[in-house]
């Protein structure tokens, strides 16, 4: 499952993905803020911290003027999609949070 939650309503879907337990979320790499402590740091399996600004493309596929806004993570739950995080070949950083099963990779 791979979710892009709303961030007008983050905690809320951010929240059922860790209860789900399996998923992978993109997110803004908030990492001060109580939402990421609570249902990243302590209930995530991995987080890639992806390198560089997200842009975003119009309809069309060209590329809009701004980029993000802020940094990006992916939040993995579950072993299946840490390992898959893991060896996505994205440019990031890749953060086992053992919150799970998984081996450090």
């Amino acid at each position: 499952m791979f979710l892009n939650p709303p961030y007008s309503n983050l905690t809320d879907w951010l929240g059922k993905l860790a209860d789900h337990g399996r998923g992978t979320a993109l997110i803004f790499a908030r990492t001060e803020t109580r939402w990421f402590v609570d249902l990243v740091w302590q209930r995530a399996s991995a987080v890639m911290f992806l390198h560089g600004r997200l842009h975003f493309h119009l309809p069309d596929g060209s590329r809009a003027r701004g980029n993000a806004g802020a940094p990006s993570c992916l939040v993995a739950y579950g072993d299946g999609d840490a390992l898959r995080l893991a060896g996505s070949g994205l440019a990031g950083t890749f953060v086992n949070l053992g919150n799970s099963s998984l081996e450090a990779a």
